[in-house]
């Protein structure tokens, strides 16, 4: 947990403060005007491509490392057990530097751009969306439009998102104990012909009952923050 923890700040900032900036570039209006000068949904897309894309970057090493600890399966504290391959985030980090290069920490990166970068851009629409149908024109949306809106985006993106998302830890995970997979279209192909097509969806209902609180409350953190500070 502790790397996801130390990143989660970084990456939703870099992910929110990309997505203003952009929207803010294509539209010429603040986040106080937006409600007045509602911007298309093209932009809003356009934008939250933008910062899906940075994000996957920003996101690749810290996302490996956590599916590496993750998925260590040797019992710790056990006599005459064998020690766990990785001790801890830093060792981790330090030994996939050691064994796979620079790019080791950027396995799978690929699979998580194709994740995040239209997914997120389907994030923003959607909430937007959702604020705009029960919102007031001209109004600032309520604090339960706020959640719900925030709730079902994230429910939208990780529908979305979940096949890429599979064939992302995949791609981590290979390298561990030997490559097994040429590239992101063999792990894809592999996959398919050995668990038929469900495979992409492994762990969607999992991911989409986490998305709809998480979402909520990251939603309500950036209108309220943004309101303090205007």
């Amino acid at each position: 947990m502790s790397f996801p923890i130390a990143s989660v700040a970084l990456v939703n900032s870099v992910l929110f403060g990309v997505y203003s900036n952009t929207l803010l570039a294509l539209t010429a209006t603040s986040h106080q005007e937006r409600r007045a000068q509602p911007p298309s949904y093209t932009n809003i897309f356009i934008a939250g491509c933008t910062g899906g894309l940075l994000q996957a970057y920003c996101l690749a090493p810290f996302d490996l490392i956590k599916v590496r600890l993750q998925n260590q399966t040797e019992p710790r504290m056990q006599i005459g057990s064998s020690q766990p391959r990785y001790r801890g985030p830093v060792h981790c980090a330090a030994s996939i530097l050691r064994e796979e290069g620079p790019q080791g920490l950027f396995r799978g990166s690929w699979a998580l751009v194709l994740r995040d970068t239209p997914t997120l851009g389907m994030y923003f629409v959607t909430y937007e969306g959702l604020c705009r149908q029960y919102t007031p024109e001209g109004q600032n949306p309520s604090s339960a439009t706020v959640l719900v809106a925030g709730g079902f985006a994230g429910i939208a993106s990780w529908i979305t998102a979940t096949p890429f998302d599979v064939i992302k830890s995949r791609m981590q995970m290979d390298g561990l104990k030997g490559r097994k997979y040429r590239g992101m279209l063999d792990c894809m192909a592999s996959s398919f012909q050995q668990e038929g097509i469900g495979v992409f969806f492994k762990g969607m209902t999992l991911n989409s009952a986490r998305a709809f609180p998480v979402n909520a409350a990251t939603f309500l953190s950036y209108e309220y923050l943004l309101s303090l500070w205007r």
